[in-house]
């Protein structure tokens, strides 16, 4: 398919969005993500992105591999075009994945499971202790104003989700977060933030923290007191 029959497929996509948008709500979730990836080419560029980004690499080929094995219930915080194939990774019991994001038209993208909410306001939806494994990845401080995404900066919001985060995951649960040092330079153990929620663990594959070289993504782990 030419470049100009997706880019005008993709322009009459987004124009029945906005006139019509309750109309997503009538189609199947698989037939709505063929016609977003076969159709329009949502997803044209995510081998590239792959290819730029090491962090996605990890993401998909061995953190959250190792995450569905290890873990039962899982919840993953932030849903897009590349996020998706994820759910096949706990395709033995699809009750054991949730997703989460407060944007309604990234629905599409989310598990059999997925909450339209700011991460925030889980515990509306959840009962304490419920997950097993919480991945927060390109959330904190994550800010694209023309996009109106705003990522949570200031510490008293990093502190108040992280007491939320607490309360929905299980004693000796694991937080998985991965952000951008050009974003946060300081991870938020060394802010002095954990206490008295969390505390780096190294009981993961690779210990409490994962770097890139060459790359400003990083990942830390850390386990829910």
């Amino acid at each position: 398919m030419t470049g100009t029959l997706k880019t005008s497929l993709s322009k009459i996509a987004y124009w029945v969005n906005d006139v019509f948008p309750g109309a997503k709500s009538l189609i199947p979730k698989s037939l709505h993500r063929f016609v977003l990836l076969r159709i329009v080419g949502m997803n044209d560029q995510y081998e590239n992105m792959l290819r730029r980004n090491p962090e996605r690499l990890f993401l998909q080929n061995e953190a959250l591999p190792w995450v569905s094995a290890t873990y039962k219930q899982v919840l993953f915080v932030g849903t897009a075009v590349y996020t998706y194939q994820y759910e096949r990774l706990f395709a033995d019991d699809p009750n054991r994945y949730t997703t989460i994001d407060r944007n309604p038209s990234t629905k599409v993208w989310g598990s059999k499971h997925h909450i339209v909410a700011p991460i925030e306001q889980i515990e509306q939806y959840r009962p304490p202790g419920f997950f097993d494994c919480i991945v927060l990845s390109g959330v904190l401080a994550y800010r694209i104003p023309e996009h109106g995404d705003y990522g949570l900066i200031e510490h008293d919001d990093l502190r108040a989700l992280l007491k939320v985060l607490h309360g929905v995951l299980r004693q000796g649960g694991l937080l998985l977060v991965g952000w951008n040092l050009r974003d946060m330079t300081q991870s938020l153990s060394q802010l002095g933030l954990l206490e008295p929620y969390f505390a780096p663990t190294d009981k993961t594959p690779w210990g409490p923290r994962k770097e890139f070289p060459g790359d400003p993504h990083v990942f830390e782990f850390y386990e829910r007191r």
